[in-house]
């Protein structure tokens, strides 16, 4: 897809991205490529110079999304403080292939007469939503999800292949001969807008209340959100991270692909390093790393 730098500036200036652009605005761009594997005439990103291979020569490209501080040779850049973030907002808004040709419901797909679907939803092959079920405006779900019970999803969300939300989470009562009974539960799960989720990933409902993903909540692949668990605005969990029954995550917390106990608290900002275990709360603006998680620095 070719597109002028000129359009590129103004789609930039629409969504209120600020940058410095340096060179001619009527140059033509065709298509996008990572600066690894360059395609002559097209938009790249730049995070570091020191990214550059050694016997690149930068003046060959057509445009480049650059990081504010770098100092590189390209006569057409972009310079802004998030460059990574420039970049793909500008891919979103100029080179992504329009949903508007894609069937909205997918072949073998079924969905409860109770569910109620917003605006512009787009739902993937194979897919089962059976209960009471609200998705929102602008919504992707992509193909084998399995929503069933009493579940929420707010605008913008996406929901990747293979994901299941609001079954039961795994409680159980014992009687004197050790026996298991299984509790059922009676709340949901309740998502909200701008949300991940990743493929694979299993978010049960909660007991009594809900399970609750707040605003710009992204789960990559392979997460288990157990029941009543609260995962905070804008957190991120990576994969293979198990998060267990009524633990909380307050807002921007990440975990890396760790473990948090269940009734843990993780607060605001904290951080758990790469295969974490998290055994005691969290404190404000503190990393914990190992097993069992200790703190090691703000």
């Amino acid at each position: 897809m070719r597109v002028i730098v000129k359009d590129v500036l103004k789609h930039l200036n629409r969504i209120g991205e600020k940058y410095i652009f340096f060179g001619d605005e009527n140059e033509i761009v065709q298509g996008y490529s990572s600066l690894d594997n360059y395609k002559p005439g097209s938009i790249t990103w730049i995070k570091k110079a020191d990214n550059v291979p050694l016997e690149f020569d930068t003046r060959n490209i057509k445009l480049a999304v650059v990081q504010k501080g770098e100092e590189i040779d390209i006569e057409n850049k972009i310079i802004c403080e998030n460059s990574k973030k420039c970049f793909f907002s500008i891919l979103d808004g100029l080179f992504a292939s329009d949903d508007k040709d894609v069937d909205p419901i997918g072949n073998g797909t079924y969905i409860s007469p109770e569910v109620k679907l917003g605006k512009n939803v787009i739902i993937g092959h194979n897919c089962t939503l059976d209960g009471e079920i609200t998705i929102g405006n602008n919504t992707k779900i992509y193909n084998n999800v399995s929503i069933i019970n009493r579940v929420w999803v707010g605008n913008n969300c996406v929901i990747e292949s293979g994901v299941t939300i609001g079954h039961d989470g795994f409680s159980f009562t014992e009687n004197e001969n050790h026996e298991k009974h299984m509790i059922k539960h009676y709340g949901g799960v309740k998502i909200g807008n701008n949300v991940h989720i990743g493929g694979q990933c299993h978010i049960a409902r909660g007991t009594i209340d809900n399970t609750v993903i707040e605003d710009g909540a992204k789960l990559d692949t392979l997460i288990h959100i157990a029941h009543n668990c609260k995962i905070g605005k804008n957190t991120v969990i990576l994969p293979g991270s198990l998060i267990y029954g009524s633990a909380v995550l307050e807002e921007n917390v990440q975990v890396s692909s760790g473990i948090i106990r269940n009734q843990m608290r993780m607060k605001k900002n904290s951080f758990a390093g790469i295969g974490s275990v998290v055994l005691k709360d969290v404190e404000e603006n503190i990393i914990v790393v190992g097993v069992p998680a200790k703190p090691m620095r703000k």
